[in-house]
């Protein structure tokens, strides 16, 4: 009886394998109707040809030898249905050795290398970060992307664009890559047009797919998708701010011996830099004008200033970016993508921000975080997080948002982040800190791989 996913000319080659070789039939049915799994309902492509064979048939199969043996019986029968060149992938060297690698960190790294050299995966970009085996609705669009940069392949796009021009190099076919990826993203809608584009579908499906981690994640994230998806958009005031900060250094100052910034550059960042309201109240050393220590490691941190002999430099980078680029650079690398507790602690900070709750309630924040460590497994030396041990994780960031302008400005005198002493700040995200840390909050979402379980 014909399977679901099997036309009339799949059946005659099976129907033929089993007449001369009854094992090699099984084997590549085995093979058929896992690929169907995988690939779209108009039939396989070259990349749900890799999905299948580089990715699932390794844990799918009994054991290395077996998987290598299905994948050749499918490579016959898609030699035979006329697919050669996904039968060279299922019969070729690089998929035996994915199926074969044990290891999974080892695998992991060759198969992003395999599916790199294919150039038909959907590639990384400034957009998103591909999970490495996406389900539900990232699966689809992973898959929408594949068949548009296998299209594009078909069509030479990827080749010289004068007959006889120089081959592309390798870091051009990847701009390119990049750019077809990031265009299906934000101008396809799906199926019938009528719904959001493609990469704010992902942004659903990343929160769902996050929230079903842990209990407190979904509490997290409750409220904040219509705030995450208008994010989209940059805010300018923390860019303009880190612009004049870098103008201020220019094309490089010396630094004193114990590295830090001389007193009168202090004082002009300070002037220069805050608004009136937002001043330092003591300027001095660096060391003890906190917020401009703060913007410098910050901005250090992300790489758009270095140390170099002795002094302080703008990075190469730094000179050629727009200030679209620097708030690329603000929002991936204040919190950046790795899942660990101090991450964790600020995607709390950054969800309390958005809903305009104060950041210094530490008791809440600490308690929230706490929760969330325990649910996801978490431990302080050997036992579960509580709310001191969580306290003093997020910090830094309170601080660098807070020199940033992230939050209203109180009375001088009263407390806050981001400052020591009697220094001015507030606790409550201004407008413009709620967009920012929505939009650190949704970059972390779109690229922070989800930990296995």
């Amino acid at each position: 009886m014909k399977g679901s996913g099997m036309d009339d000319a799949v059946w005659a080659a099976l129907s033929y394998f089993d007449s001369v070789d009854p094992a090699l039939a099984a084997d590549a049915r085995l093979g058929w109707d896992g690929l169907v799994e995988v690939s779209p309902p108009a039939g396989p492509t070259q990349h749900s040809v890799q999905t299948y064979l580089w990715v699932y048939l390794r844990h799918a199969a009994e054991g290395p030898d077996r998987a290598v043996d299905i994948a050749r019986a499918l490579g016959d029968l898609l030699d035979r249905l006329g697919r050669v060149g996904y039968a060279e992938i299922a019969r070729s060297g690089v998929t035996e050795e994915l199926v074969r690698i044990s290891d999974d960190a080892v695998w992991l790294q060759h198969y992003r290398a395999a599916t790199e050299q294919s150039g038909i995966g959907a590639v990384d970009t400034d957009l998103v970060t591909w999970q490495d085996a996406p389900t539900g609705v990232e699966r689809a669009i992973v898959e929408k992307i594949g068949e548009t940069l296998e299209v594009a392949t078909i069509a030479g796009e990827f080749e010289p664009s004068k007959p006889g021009g120089r081959p592309l190099g390798t870091n051009a076919q990847a701009m390119r890559r990049r750019g077809v990826t990031d265009a299906v993203l934000t101008s396809d809608r799906g199926k019938d047009d009528s719904e959001a584009v493609l990469l704010e579908q992902l942004l659903d499906h990343r929160i769902d797919l996050w929230s079903n981690y842990s209990a407190p994640r979904a509490e997290l994230y409750l409220g904040l998708r219509e705030t995450l998806h208008e994010a989209a958009q940059p805010v300018y005031g923390c860019v303009r701010r880190l612009e004049s900060f870098i103008g201020c250094i220019g094309d490089g100052v010396g630094l004193t011996d114990a590295g830090y910034l001389p007193d009168e550059l202090v004082a002009t960042i300070a002037t220069t830099v805050f608004p009136p309201a937002e001043r330092p109240l003591h300027i001095g050393r660096e060391l003890d004008t906190e917020k401009v220590l703060t913007v410098r490691r910050l901005l250090m941190r992300v790489r758009l200033l270095r140390r170099s002999a002795g002094r302080l430099v703008p990075t190469a980078r730094t000179r050629q970016l727009s200030s679209d680029g620097l708030w690329r650079v603000l929002t991936a690398g204040i919190v950046g993508t790795e899942y660990h507790p101090d991450t964790i602690a600020a995607e709390v900070v950054l969800a309390r921000m958005i809903v305009g709750h104060e950041v210094t309630d530490v008791d809440a924040t600490a308690d929230d975080l706490a929760r969330l460590l325990r649910a996801e497994g978490w431990t302080h030396s050997g036992e579960e997080p509580a709310a001191e041990h969580a306290e003093p994780l997020a910090r830094t960031l309170i601080a660098e948002l807070g020199a940033l302008g992230a939050f209203e400005p109180t009375e001088p005198g009263a407390s806050g982040p981001g400052v020591s002493g009697p220094e001015p700040s507030g606790s409550v995200a201004t407008e413009e800190g709620k967009r920012l840390a929505a939009a650190v909050l949704r970059h972390r979402l779109l690229h922070t791989r989800y930990p296995s379980l």
